[in-house]
């Protein structure tokens, strides 16, 4: 995930002051403060991701808050639970926009939910940063108020299937996809970047209320196909790798989306039935310590989190951040909505935290994060328990848009 060098930045701890005249005119800024808000999974099925970049946000903000904020404010960020809900999504987005009156939202996770509220943000003028879900929607067209937080998942699919048709060619493939515009553009990506391969395709679609997917991977291998891409979420992806290589006895190679390159799709799945598995990141993982950035941000959590235990979830809450921070540093102290936007969209050749490659943006390049690295399954049974890791390995792939940028000084 996106994160841009510290440039200060505001924790989660209340903050307030009188408004300047200017200042009074900007949603949620005032002399001492600026207001933020997110929707997050805080409960249900997908509370261990929203939980996890919630405390990564919090703990970033108050660490730059320690440094005495941006431009002399301090930030203090709301989060409300979406239950990862749309209908719940729009009702607490109103809220933090009509109520509490948020600078702008940050990090809205998943498809559904943030599709709920994408086009109210924007007709209200709302900076709509580093949405945590795929969808080329997001950027296409470019909007001045919306920015992308994820590899569009048509472009990852690209990434996944050059590993595919480099190592199957001329097989066949199946490819699991949840049926709405995660699955669809996943498996449009998979198909467009293997179709000089050779390859039989297969598709085998699912709903996404059902966690269960023994159905289609026993279809996948009555079908006898040769390797397994995989567009769902976590839970769907640990069911079709336990199904396939414990249920079926199937030893079939599976890749899966980069939403599922977590711990958690590890423990779901088990240890036995995941290794090998292959997946993609953006960035440096959280067991990567030698990094100078990920060994920060495990100080960071130590001291302003030390309750929470640091994850690659916590780490992309950071991250965000973090790029919040660097875009209102960059706007300046009268800071507005116009130049913070135009601040984002200046971004040249940032090597963000734990990047494998410099980020750019510009008026028509709103999606900072466009490169991948390739990562396997792996387990170290030399501990107890035996420990896991996405392991990268290979050379990051992707497909940039802005090649040329005018970097500030």
């Amino acid at each position: 995930m996106l994160a841009m060098p510290a440039c200060g930045g505001g924790g989660g701890g209340s903050g307030g002051g009188e408004e300047t005249p200017q200042a009074a005119n900007v949603p949620g800024v005032t002399d001492t403060e600026i207001l933020l808000g997110s929707h997050l999974p805080l409960s249900g099925y997908a509370a261990a991701w929203g939980v996890d970049i919630k405390a990564g946000m919090d703990a970033y903000f108050a660490y730059v808050n320690d440094q005495g904020g941006v431009n002399g404010r301090k930030i203090r960020l709301i989060v409300y639970d979406d239950a990862y809900s749309g209908p719940l999504a729009a009702e607490v987005v109103r809220k933090l926009v009509e109520q509490d009156k948020v600078f702008a939202i940050m990090g809205g996770l998943g498809s559904a939910a943030h599709s709920a509220v994408w086009k109210y943000l924007e007709t209200n003028g709302v900076p709509d940063m580093f949405i945590l879900a795929g969808d080329s929607k997001w950027t296409d067209p470019v909007v001045k108020t919306r920015f992308a937080g994820l590899v569009d998942y048509t472009d990852e699919g690209r990434i996944l299937s050059q590993y595919i048709a480099d190592n199957f060619p001329g097989k066949k493939l199946g490819i699991i996809a949840q049926n709405d515009e995660f699955g669809q553009e996943g498996e449009k990506g998979v198909r467009e970047g293997v179709k000089d391969a050779g390859m039989q395709i297969v598709t085998e679609y699912y709903e996404e209320s059902q966690g269960d997917l023994i159905a289609q991977v026993q279809r996948l291998k009555n079908e006898n196909v040769d390797v397994i891409a995989a567009y769902t979420m976590p839970i769907q992806a640990a069911s079709v790798i336990k199904d396939a290589h414990e249920t079926l006895n199937w030893n079939v190679p599976v890749l899966v989306t980069g939403v599922n390159a977590v711990e958690v799709v590890a423990v779901l799945a088990g240890m036995d039935n995941i290794e090998g598995t292959v997946s993609v990141v953006p960035g440096h993982q959280i067991f990567e310590k030698d990094v100078p950035d990920i060994a920060r941000h495990w100080e960071i959590m130590a001291k302003y989190a030390p309750s929470v235990k640091p994850t690659n979830l916590t780490l992309v809450g950071a991250t965000i951040a973090a790029g919040m921070a660097n875009f209102l540093q960059q706007a300046g102290p009268d800071l507005t909505r116009e130049k913070f936007l135009d601040a984002a969209e200046s971004m040249c050749n940032y090597m963000t935290t734990g990047a494998y490659a410099p980020s750019s943006m510009s008026p028509t390049d709103h999606r900072p994060i466009e490169v991948e690295m390739y990562v396997r399954a792996t387990v170290d049974r030399s501990t107890d328990p035996p420990s896991f890791r996405w392991q990268p390995f290979g050379e990051p792939h992707g497909f940039e848009t802005t090649k040329e940028c005018s970097k500030k000084e």
